[in-house]
């Protein structure tokens, strides 16, 4: 099923016709700063409508629940005086990768659905021989408790839906309709037209299909049935990358504040950027949905990062990285260990901004193993089980996320501030962690599921 959207049909936007000038609602995020918008909070998107009628301009809904609008072709002096009592925002576009690993753009899917689930296939007690990281950290062997009833959402660039090791633990939407059931509709009225397994939020369409390798990766680390470390929690599939890993401000946080939406209990966020300082204007747009996230009681886990062009870890706590640097109780901020439990050296770390440490690979045992991107274009067979090995803080982030889900699947009833404490408090000490990272600590699945 080739990817044919309006988009393209029309120029990346649809114009509608009125009286008047025409309305342009653009679906595609920004590819760099200069097609960067503007983001104003409080508006609906019958107000954009108006407003592209009257002026001339562009809008790209990023959130029509939250009523969050992107305004193209419009200084930000005149949208205030269309818009005096809102607050504006200029949106901020990446120009680097936000994800790390050896991933490279693939090639162009087209707009596979989600054929449904495989059978799924669980590790046994020798899977450690493929995935050493699981007995790095106690999680080789789980109880009855493995995740369930949870939902990890994974906003990155997609993630393959249709890999066998991932498809059991896809998140679905049953209202809406998908692939050749699609009927452009938004069956749940949650601002998606058929949003059956999550959204692309970078193409503007339901097909949050990984171009890259990266999200799949991630996918399979945190809930992959064979080597996830909860192989029975839920993935919800967001894409906010484009296929070399890049993107902006806007994108993300319509991302997140869509996981929360759409009732994810972790969101994983194995991406950033660096800032300045405090968060500067061009960061509201995210803390609006940090806000949001630890309102609804939602536990975000962000990637502390991955040094500079050096490639060797730097201090989060001097030059802050985003989403991780954000203080607030619902984000948790991960480093990358070796295989023998010392901060990997490329791996950012933080006394004080980064909270705990997890496997992500080393130049000594390789890259963690975890899902890739299959060779099928279409329903995958059981035997399309891609794997592929890469390391840094990104794989480190699932991992931790993967036992967020299994605290929260034991225990339904612990608030995102609790599950933080418990894997802060929980894990195995390391005096070269100290000041290293805040907790001192490396991850350990089994004591943190047997103090609760």
């Amino acid at each position: 099923m080739k990817r044919i959207s309006l988009g393209t049909l029309l120029g990346f936007s649809i114009i509608i016709s009125s009286c008047g000038k025409s309305i342009t609602e653009v679906f595609e995020a920004p590819k760099s700063n200069k097609q960067a918008g503007l983001i104003a909070s409080c508006t609906t998107k019958a107000q954009a409508k108006e407003i592209a009628k009257s002026q001339g301009i562009r809008f790209r809904v990023i959130n029509e629940k939250r009523k969050m609008i992107e305004f193209f072709d419009i200084t930000k002096e005149d949208l205030q005086a269309i818009l005096p009592s809102k607050k504006i925002k200029a949106n901020k576009v990446y120009e680097h990768k936000l994800i790390s690993g050896d991933f490279v753009s693939t090639k162009s899917f087209g707009d596979y659905p989600f054929y449904g689930a495989h059978t799924p296939q669980y590790r046994t007690d020798s899977s450690g021989r493929y995935f050493p990281h699981l007995e790095q950290i106690d999680a080789l062997t789980l109880g009855a408790n493995q995740g369930e009833g949870v939902t990890i959402a994974v906003i990155d660039t997609g993630v393959y839906y249709n890999h066998p090791h991932l498809s059991p633990n896809i998140k679905i939407n049953n209202i809406d309709k998908h692939g050749n059931d699609a009927n452009n509709f938004d069956d749940d009225n949650n601002g998606y037209s058929d949003d059956y397994a999550g959204w692309d939020f970078y193409n503007g369409d339901a097909y949050p299909l990984d171009d890259n390798g990266h999200g799949t990766h991630v996918a399979g680390l945190s809930a992959g049935t064979l080597g996830g470390i909860a192989p029975k929690a839920k993935i919800l599939p967001v894409k906010v990358l484009s296929s070399e890993g890049r993107g902006d401000l806007g994108t993300i946080a319509a991302g997140i504040m869509y996981a929360i939406d759409m009732g994810a209990d972790i969101i994983n966020l194995s991406l950033g950027g660096p800032g300045a300082g405090a968060a500067s204007s061009d960061l509201q747009a995210l803390l609006n949905s940090v806000t949001i996230a630890e309102q609804n009681d939602a536990l975000i886990i962000a990637a502390a990062g991955n040094g500079g062009t050096d490639g060797i870890g730097d201090c989060n706590d001097q030059t802050p990285i985003y989403p991780a640097n954000i203080d607030s109780s619902s984000v948790i901020a991960v480093a990358a260990v070796s295989y023998y439990n010392e901060i990997a050296s490329y791996s950012n770390f933080g006394s004080v901004s980064v909270h705990v440490a997890a496997p992500g690979g080393d130049q000594s045992m390789g890259g963690l193993v975890s899902t890739g991107i299959p060779y099928c274009q279409g329903p995958c067979t059981t035997s399309d089980q891609s794997y592929k090995k890469s390391t840094g803080t990104s794989m480190a982030t699932p991992i931790v996320s993967g036992l967020a889900a299994l605290i929260k699947s034991k225990n339904p009833n612990l608030s995102h501030s609790q599950i933080k404490q418990l894997i802060m408090s929980h894990g195995t000490n390391y005096e070269s962690l100290i000041d290293k990272v805040r907790s001192g600590q490396v991850i350990n699945v089994a004591n943190t599921l047997n103090a609760i």
